[in-house]
Order: structure tokens, then C-alpha cells, then sequence
């Protein structure tokens, strides 16, 4: 990699004989100049540990290996206890899950497998400069929801993972003396809304079919407009075409994972022209082949089902859309008036000082 970490030297940097940033040498240059230009030695390396030989380490470990035993031993008392009254008494993790058991009992998911969640955000490495920079890690599910988001727990890497799942994984279990060989299995993605485009290859929130867990209600845009929202309800008078559908009853919405994902996947790939590619993506709101499908089909839940919802990032979202309208402030369009929001209780900055320190006061008989 650059000496000055500017970016490595792979994918399209991978014939570079210096970077394109800084200008420096990718090479040692005592190395090079003691051997006339003949001797090229990395001036820096990354280095990173994969997936594989972090898991073969947990099970090096008896207290360990007995950790990494909970996600199965949960399963079956939650099996046991669905056989004997039909129902979960207590949903208090993912062995809870339908999609999850579902793959228990299809014999996707083995006694000895380890099953994985990723997690991935991006990152802006410089102040006021736009980066494109993302992270991901893997969260070890077999462990307890008390372990496996500890940082001793949590590993970095998405290397060697597919051929992991074809080839398995050589594991000794200390607590148990005995080798066993592991096949991998991921659960679940989870991302903020632009993080999870980068797993599934879906168009995001803005797009006519913008749902993160692929349902089929699609958005609603303005006229002459490019971005879709996820209004349920039919705007009044005119709608634009294609956002004129009735409204849509939030008690009575739809489930995520759709089926026809696959079917609308292909057809985008067979797209015979690029006006065609462009319309099939708004359509389908697939942009393009997942990251994921390079995995092994029965390896993981698959595109739809491996994504999940973000409810971190919704709470903190609707607490300041919201604010925003009571006050007045949100942006709005030329043809709007303000003072005609009745709801705006607060634009007026006495109401909303009084109202903040009434809430101050009463925080100590808040629970």
C-alpha cells in the first residue's frame, strides 16, 4: 500500500508504480536502489487476519468453545418448545425467527455451523471532504447477545468467506477434544440505507420501489421529480403518473422478502438495451447483481431475506422530521404556505421556550 496509507495497491491500482495521490514510491527505495531497480520490495503492507483462522482460534479456547455452543443449545429448547405448545413464550433473540428455524429445519444450518451477521457503515475520513470510505465487520451469532458484540468478539473481514462455504471450515473444539468441519452461514446485512445498496444492488430509499427489505408498495414522487418517498397516503388533486395508486392502510402492509425478486433480477440482466436496463430499474428497484450473490445459495438467507431494517437511524430521523414540522422550518415548495400548518404549534420561539423548559421541569417525574 502507499507508505502514506493514501490507498493500496489492488483492483485498478494493482499496476501503479506510485500513487496517484501523493506521488510516492510503492517500493522500498533502499531495497531498490541497492539492487539497481531489479529488487521490489512493498514499501508497506496491510495486514489483515481472515475470517477462517479467527474462528478456528475461538474453539483453541475450552471456555470458548462452550460460548460458542449457545446459539444451539437456544435453538433446540426454542424447538422443544414449539413442538410441545405450537408458540414462542419469549422472543428474546434470532433462534426466535421464522427465516431462521426455517433453515434449522431444511437442514441448511447444521449443529456445528457458525452463523454470521455483517455490518457495514461508511466512514468520512477527512473534515469537510466527501469519502467513500466503508467498514464492515463480522458479529459471530453462535455466541450469546451478551458476548458477540464485544469487541474481543467482533472480526474484520470479508476475505475467503465463499470458499469457506463450499469447502467448510477444520475446527478443534478444545472443550469437547474432537475436530469437526464448520460450514459458515450468514444470517443477516445490516446497514444504514446507503451502506445496504452496496449488499443487495437495490435502487435505496429515494427509488419508486425504495423498501430496504424488498416489499411491493412502491413511493410516490412530485410532478417533474426524480425522487420518490414512501407515502402511504394518495396526495389530493393531481399526482404524477405512476403515484396516483389509492392509499395504502399502514395496518395492512405488505411483507418484505417478495418473491419476485429473482424473476425481477433476471429480467433486469436481460435487459436488451440500455433504455431498457433504465426502465427495469425503476421498475423492479434493482440497479444491479448483488455483492452477495457470490455466496452459496444455501449458505444464507439470500436477497430479500438477509436485509434487515434500521431502526437506530428511523427513531433519531422521525424525532427531527417531526420537530421540524411542529416549528415550521422543514423546506417545502413555492406553491406551500406555511401559515397554513396548523400543526406548527411552535413557530413561535416564546411557545417554544416555554414548552422546553416545561419539559425540563417535569423531567424529574419522567420514568
Amino acid at each position: 500500500m502507499c507508505p502514506n496509507s493514501c490507498a493500496a495497491f489492488t483492483g485498478p491500482y494493482a499496476n501503479l508504480e506510485e500513487c496517484s495521490l501523493c506521488g510516492a514510491s510503492r517500493w522500498n527505495q533502499a531495497r531498490l536502489q541497492g539492487t539497481n531497480g531489479q529488487g521490489k520490495v512493498p514499501a508497506k503492507r496491510f495486514t489483515t487476519v481472515p475470517l477462517g483462522p479467527q474462528l478456528q482460534a475461538f474453539y483453541r479456547d475450552p471456555e470458548q468453545a462452550r460460548n460458542m455452543r449457545y446459539l444451539h443449545e437456544h435453538t433446540q429448547k426454542i424447538i422443544a418448545e414449539l413442538q410441545e405448545t405450537g408458540s414462542i413464550s419469549l422472543v428474546d433473540d434470532i433462534a426466535a425467527g421464522w427465516d431462521y428455524l426455517g433453515a434449522i429445519l431444511a437442514g441448511d444450518i447444521k449443529e456445528d455451523d457458525i452463523v454470521l451477521m455483517v455490518s457495514l457503515d461508511g466512514a468520512q475520513l477527512y473534515e469537510s471532504k466527501q469519502s467513500d470510505c466503508w467498514l464492515y465487520i463480522w458479529i459471530i451469532l453462535n455466541l450469546a447477545p451478551d458476548k458477540r458484540y464485544k469487541k474481543v468478539h467482533v472480526c474484520p473481514g470479508l476475505h475467503h468467506v465463499a470458499a469457506l462455504q463450499c469447502e467448510g471450515l477444520r475446527i478443534w473444539d478444545a472443550s469437547q477434544d474432537r475436530v469437526f468441519s464448520s460450514d459458515l452461514y450468514l444470517l443477516f446485512t445490516t446497514a444504514d440505507g446507503p451502506g445496504l445498496v452496496c449488499w443487495d444492488g437495490m435502487v435505496g430509499h429515494s427509488g419508486k420501489n425504495g423498501c430496504r427489505v424488498y416489499c411491493p408498495t412502491p413511493g410516490r414522487r412530485k410532478f417533474h421529480g426524480t425522487h420518490y418517498y414512501p407515502a402511504l397516503l394518495r396526495p389530493r388533486g393531481n399526482c404524477a403518473p405512476g403515484s396516483d395508486h389509492p392509499d395504502v392502510d399502514v395496518f395492512e402492509l405488505p411483507l418484505g422478502g417478495s418473491g419476485d425478486y429473482a424473476h425481477n433480477l433476471l429480467r433486469l440482466v436481460s435487459a436488451p438495451s440500455q433504455r431498457q436496463w433504465d426502465a427495469r430499474k425503476t421498475e423492479t428497484g434493482i440497479t444491479k447483481l448483488p455483492l452477495l450473490l457470490g455466496l452459496k445459495p444455501s449458505r444464507s438467507l439470500g436477497v430479500p431475506l438477509c436485509m434487515t431494517t434500521d431502526l437506530m437511524h428511523l427513531a433519531g430521523n422521525l424525532s427531527d422530521l417531526l420537530i421540524s414540522l411542529w416549528r415550521g422550518t422543514m423546506e417545502c415548495s413555492n406553491s406551500d404556505d406555511k401559515d397554513s400548518w396548523d400543526w406548527a404549534v411552535f413557530r413561535d420561539e416564546d411557545v417554544w421556550t416555554s414548552h422546553g423548559q416545561a419539559v425540563e421541569d417535569a423531567g424529574t417525574s419522567i420514568p
